[in-house]
């Protein structure tokens, strides 16, 4: 091999590896400054109290990446606290609410996203709450509220 053959292998091979540690240390940089994808679920609004017989609307918001949707999402209520947190893990059967509503029980839907719900309670006393959705495997629940339902006098 001649001289000027070495120089053009050196040249290449050194061009070569200087390129490889440039897209490596790119694709660190990437890496390090890439930001998770939102997921969670807060109550933006409910009613304090409410009398007997009538309705309550339930507000809440699910952030998730847009590529996303929820199958299911709804308000839990129940007499009987449940004041626990809850995982990503515990699902609506682990939690013992004996309501939800339906309007958003089953379908597909797009996040992120704010749902409302109307509730109308027929008996007075203390019930409590959270809401919740299932986004991908993990379940997405608010911590516990609870609403006074009034007796009508």
């Amino acid at each position: 091999m001649n001289r000027k053959t070495i120089i053009y292998l050196l040249t290449g091979f050194l061009l070569f590896v200087g390129l490889v540690g440039y897209n490596y240390f790119v694709a660190q940089k990437n890496i390090h400054e890439t930001k998770p994808s939102p997921l969670g679920i807060s109550l933006l609004s409910y009613p304090a109290t409410l009398k007997v017989g009538q309705t309550g609307t339930f507000i809440w918001y699910v952030d998730a990446s847009s590529d996303l949707a929820t199958p299911q999402t709804t308000i839990f209520w129940g007499n009987t606290a449940t004041p626990s947190a809850l995982t990503l893990a515990n699902s609506p059967e682990a939690v013992g609410y004996p309501y939800r509503q339906e309007d958003y029980w089953h379908g597909s839907f797009k996040l992120p996203e704010t749902f409302d719900v109307n509730i109308k309670f027929d008996k007075p006393g203390t019930f409590f709450f959270r809401a919740f959705a299932k986004v991908g495997h993990n379940n997405l629940w608010t911590d516990e509220n609870s609403i006074e339902v009034l007796p009508n006098k």
